[in-house]
């Protein structure tokens, strides 16, 4: 099962430039513990500004090039190669950006974790639109953001 997990603000700002707007611990934890033991997939440049893979997760990174270098992380040149390895899978896959990456596997998610963030922050790095696609179906609110957890219609 394909799931994106993503922060945006209310404006869907995920970026400026390569960095994070905001530091959110709470969230950065909330992360951690939904994904930690799952596959995730994201692109060379969100790979790029981690700096190396994610720990006790199977790291893929989205990559036309086969010989990208990314250490930890299996180097996948497709989009439809993770669908189709995935599709009837029970593991959960959890997509986790940049911008490009979700708007390409949005259609085949089942599910959204979003963190939304309630400060606004400068930004000119989106998260797609996907509210007319996916229905909130629970809300957990923190102090600096709520998640919530949204299926496709």
């Amino acid at each position: 099962m394909l799931k994106a997990i993503v922060a945006h603000d209310p404006n869907r700002v995920i970026g400026n430039n390569l960095d994070i707007p905001w530091h959110i611990r709470e969230d950065f934890l909330h992360f951690k513990e939904t994904t930690t033991g799952h596959t995730i997939v994201y692109g060379s440049k969100t790979f790029t500004s981690i700096g190396k893979a994610l720990p006790n997760r199977k790291n893929i990174v989205l990559n036309f090039d086969k010989n990208f270098d990314a250490p930890g992380c299996e180097i996948v040149t497709s989009i439809e190669e993770i669908v189709e390895r995935y599709k009837d899978s029970e593991d959960v896959v959890f997509i986790c950006g940049g911008a490009s990456i979700y708007k390409q596997f949005l259609p085949y998610c089942e599910e959204l974790i979003i963190s939304e963030v309630k400060k606004e922050y400068e930004g000119n790095v989106f998260f797609p639109e996907y509210k007319d696609d996916f229905v909130c179906y629970k809300e957990d609110e923190r102090e600096e953001f709520i998640i919530k957890y949204y299926k496709k219609k």
